[in-house]
């Protein structure tokens, strides 16, 4: 099922539907794929908490970031805060995602790159 926010106009695939497509493409049952991805997520988790970049070769790299202390006016009194440094987790987009995103899915990583070779010789 395809949701759409009403705030930002765009559609979001949600888990149930992410399963849905991965069953069909990969031709997994649903409560297969389901634990497929239900570990995929836990191993991501588990290993950014533990300080470990994951990576997926031409997708995007998941990592812990740190975030520096910063001072803000706080909204209540307008005195100045301090907002401590904290960790989140950053996720970099690879080339062939990003390629995706502006509309050149079909090429493949390498093929863009041989293509960009060909026409400097």
């Amino acid at each position: 099922m395809t949701t759409v926010s009403s705030e930002k106009h765009h559609s979001v695939i949600g888990k149930d539907e992410l399963i849905h497509q991965t069953a069909a493409r990969a031709g997994l049952s649903l409560k297969e794929t389901g634990k497929v991805i239900d570990a995929f997520t836990e191993v991501v988790r588990e290993e950014l908490a533990r300080g470990h970049e994951v990576r997926l070769m031409g997708f995007g790299t998941w990592s812990l970031r740190t975030v520096a202390p910063r001072k803000v006016k706080s909204i209540r009194g307008g005195q100045q805060i301090t907002i401590p440094a904290r960790k989140r987790v950053g996720f970099s987009v690879g080339a062939v995602l990003a390629q995706a995103a502006r509309g050149q899915q079909g090429r493949a990583h390498g093929e863009s790159e041989r293509q960009g070779e060909r026409r400097h010789h």
